[in-house]
């Protein structure tokens, strides 16, 4: 990571990713030039740096650069045949930018999610291959830009679902748009380092001691030196006599030493391998003579020096040569004698050279790299239609008029300074994709987020005056979403004893889990600084962040084949409507810790045991008795601790509810939950979904609806992990955060639980049929904890 001390420009990106690779060193240099500018336009910007062919895996890049080198130096029909290809065949490109995308943008996904960018720029086209494939299938949202280092762009280069292609001279633009028609193409000032700029020419050769006097030619292949410069060399020697050759070989040192031993004794020619200041020599140079037209050609031009193209590699090369031309930045040679022609009529004619140099500064001088970047990261990063991943679209698939699917909170002020509607809105706006829409599968598409109109979040946000939580939440909770319009609602409820406060959240669980609202919502806070979870998810492109033994996974499958259908309960029930009751609960943290330590179990064991607890006293189940717990069980791992969506897994656990002391029934539960996760039913549970992922649409959806119902659990329950410091949020103190689940088809019980600075809050919701039941079994639980606690609950 590459940050600086000062304060960043204002509205300016805060994080720049930047996607290169190591292919030869133009595309890198490309990057280092893009990363100099942003540092300078935004003081303090962190910038990432990706090589993409590394993160595509071990391997990637030796293979490619080998496929690469080989195709350009030994076969170059083949490569001269795969170019013309992605012209004259779109199939072809599409085919090859499909399969290319997914490989490259699954392994940037992770990276994405860990560097958390404002803005992306790739330099290199499978980095931006990958980005486009983000775009369209997993929401990537952020400014993407295309930023294409040769002058000839081409189909594998440009691409539609980017936000900007950044081509490199005026010519170029009906190149990019006819290779990829509604690409969206800019022009960009050559991405060279600052340091390549007109200079003194006789200083420059002072300094390398160089001949003061005389023409002087500069000849560079790149790099990897593709060719055989001895013939260039030759011909300009040829052409002019007079004239002193510098040869740069790259890192090829068998190039080097060959053209030493070639060219031995002749005083007019110089044979440099690396250099460090291709700035000065290209400065102290009458001509440039390359032949790829790559980085090597913009570097020249932005010296303000003349390009000649001798011979050109195929593919690129040809096409640099000829949209070189055709602008008038540089000559082409091709044929044998033609470089020395050229050096001839220039040495002759200086005013010809003259206007060669001319044409390059012009060029050069007519846009500013700094306000070519600048430009790129005020458009806003227009958020595309996508299809939902399969543990996103679950939740869409499972959701019913009468079982909607929203997952939610009520965060909980103390008196302080006002709370608006306007504020409730910046902090609902936080979360990815909340102002889009959810699109159903039909029977040849799978189910999709689409932006929609973008709804005004403030237009998502109401107010009402009330004095008792629970009820506010039971209204609020009752009432569908609009999903044809956005994915989301806040209420700000005031009037609450002591003059306390609550924000009330409610989403569609298929735009994330637990943890993405929590995120999202903490982001906004002012108290956000410092915690690392608290940040917000810029983006749903991670993976799943976690890869199981094939055993262990087997171990998953086999416990979830042999568990069978979820025992009869009462709480069993035909849910004919949205309304919901629910029932609030606030515990001590410490001292449920406390005892839960005394009772040899986690916390969250001790909780579900406490619940079995409570519903043995409700139900008074009978010896023997069981019911089955299904708890979400987060599976983020690194590369998606910060993403949006869905990363969990679940573990089905049976309770133990007939007739026991408490420290037995704890053990149980806790020993129960430890075998089914050691077994890796989380994982299995997980690879299910994604698995019913890969069926056609409608078939999709029906096994999604008959994996996700009360059939195989008959409750849903979860502790999730809230920040223990103080946060405040506009000033107020945000005292209390309880967890809202959604119920699911077919059973009529969901709670949540939450560690919150010193209190563990929890929710349980139930239908208003089933009031009886969700009130017993809260007021059981909280005064099973307070006896446990020491009798120091909260109300």
């Amino acid at each position: 990571m590459v940050t600086t001390s000062a304060s960043p420009e204002a509205e300016g990106p805060a994080r720049l990713l930047i996607v290169s690779a190591t292919m030869g060193e133009g595309h890198n240099a490309t990057a280092r030039a893009l990363r100099a500018a942003a540092q300078r336009v935004w003081p303090g910007i962190e910038v990432e740096w990706a090589d993409v062919l590394d993160v595509m895996g071990r391997g990637t890049g030796p293979v490619f650069r080998w496929i690469y080198a080989t195709s350009v130096e030994r076969l170059p029909w083949l490569y001269e045949f795969f170019y013309t290809s992605v012209w004259h065949h779109r199939w072809f490109a599409k085919a090859a930018k499909r399969v290319i995308g997914a490989w490259s943008g699954r392994r940037l996904a992770s990276v994405i999610d860990a560097a958390r960018p404002d803005a992306i720029v790739s330099t290199y086209p499978m980095g931006s291959t990958g980005l486009e494939w983000l775009r369209r299938h997993r929401g990537l949202s952020v400014p993407t830009a295309a930023w294409v280092s040769d002058i000839a762009p081409h189909p594998s280069w440009v691409h539609e679902g980017v936000t900007v292609n950044m081509v490199m001279h005026e010519v170029a633009v009906e190149a990019a748009r006819r290779s990829v028609p509604g690409a969206p193409v800019a022009v960009s000032a050559p991405p060279v380092p600052g340091r390549f700029a007109p200079g003194d020419r006789g200083a420059a050769r002072e300094r390398l001691g160089l001949p003061d006097a005389g023409p002087l030619a500069v000849v560079s292949c790149g790099s990897l030196a593709f060719g055989d410069p001895s013939g260039a060399v030759r011909e300009l020697l040829g052409g002019g006599p007079a004239a002193c050759v510098v040869v740069v070989t790259g890192r090829d040192e068998r190039l080097r030493r060959r053209l030493e031993r070639g060219f031995a004794g002749d005083e007019r020619v110089r044979v440099l391998g690396w250099v460090d200041d291709m700035a000065t020599l290209m400065t102290a140079a009458d001509l440039v003579v390359t032949n790829a037209g790559g980085a090597t050609a913009l570097e020249a031009l932005a010296c303000g020096r003349a390009v000649v193209l001798h011979d050109p590699i195929p593919g690129h090369g040809k096409a640099n040569a000829r949209l070189l031309e055709e602008a008038g930045l540089a000559r082409v040679c091709a044929g044998p004698g033609e470089l020395a022609r050229t050096v001839r009529e220039l040495v002759t004619r200086p005013e010809r050279l003259r206007a060669l140099e001319e044409a390059a500064r012009r060029h050069t001088s007519a846009h500013r790299l700094d306000d070519d970047l600048r430009v790129f990261a005020r458009q806003p990063g227009a958020a595309r239609a996508r299809p939902l991943p399969a543990p996103d679209a679950l939740f869409l698939h499972a959701s019913t008029p009468e079982v909607p699917q929203y997952v939610g909170t009520a965060l909980v002020f103390e008196p302080g300074p006002p709370l608006t509607r306007k504020d409730a809105a910046g902090m609902l706006a936080a979360v990815p994709g909340v102002g889009g829409r959810l699109l159903p599968a039909t029977l040849v598409r799978r189910a999709r987020w689409d932006p929609g109109e973008d709804a005004d979040p403030l237009s998502l946000v109401d107010e009402v005056v009330a004095g008792d939580l629970a009820r506010s939440v039971d209204a609020f909770f009752s009432v569908p979403l609009d999903t044809t319009r956005a994915l989301g609602a806040a209420r700000l409820v005031t009037g609450l004893p002591g003059q306390r406060r609550a924000l009330l959240v409610k989403l569609h669980h298929a735009l994330g889990d637990g943890m993405t609202v929590l995120q999202a919502l903490l982001s906004d806070t002012d108290t956000s600084t410092g915690l690392s979870w608290a940040i917000r998810p810029t983006t749903s492109v991670g993976g799943n962040g976690f890869r199981p033994a094939p055993g262990k996974l087997a171990g998953g499958l086999w416990e979830l084949a042999r568990a069978g259908r979820a025992p009869a309960t009462p709480l069993d029930v035909a849910i004919t409507g949205p309304d919901r009751h629910h029932a609030v609960v606030r515990l001590p943290g410490k001292e449920v810790r406390q005892a839960a330590r005394a009772l040899g179990v986690a916390p969250a064991d001790l909780l579900k045991a406490v619940f079995a607890e409570a519903v043995h006293d409700v139900l008074g189940a009978q010896p023997g008795a069981r019911f089955r717990l299904m708890a979400p069980w987060s599976l983020r791992g690194t590369g998606s601790l910060r993403a949006a969506g869905n990363h969990t897994g679940a573990v089905s656990v049976d309770l133990p509810v007939g007739p026991m002391d408490l420290r037995t029934r704890a053990s149980l539960v806790a020993n129960g939950l430890r075998e089914r996760i050691d077994a890796g039913v989380p994982e299995a549970a997980h690879a299910v979904v994604r698995l019913i992922g890969r069926l056609p649409p409608r078939l999709h959806a029906l096994a999604a609806r008959s994996v996700y119902r009360g059939d195989w659990f008959n409750a849903i329950g979860t502790v999730m992990p809230g920040p223990r410091r103080e946060i405040r949020w506009h000033g107020s103190v945000m005292s209390e955060a309880y967890p809202v689940l959604a119920l699911a088809p077919g059973s009529g019980l969901a709670w949540g639980a939450m560690t919150w600075g010193r209190w563990i809050t929890m929710v349980f919701t139930g239908t208003p049929a089933q009031a009886a039941f969700v009130d017993g079994i809260a007021a059981r639980t909280d005064a099973l904890l307070a006896e446990l606690a020491g009798d120091h609950a909260g109300p």
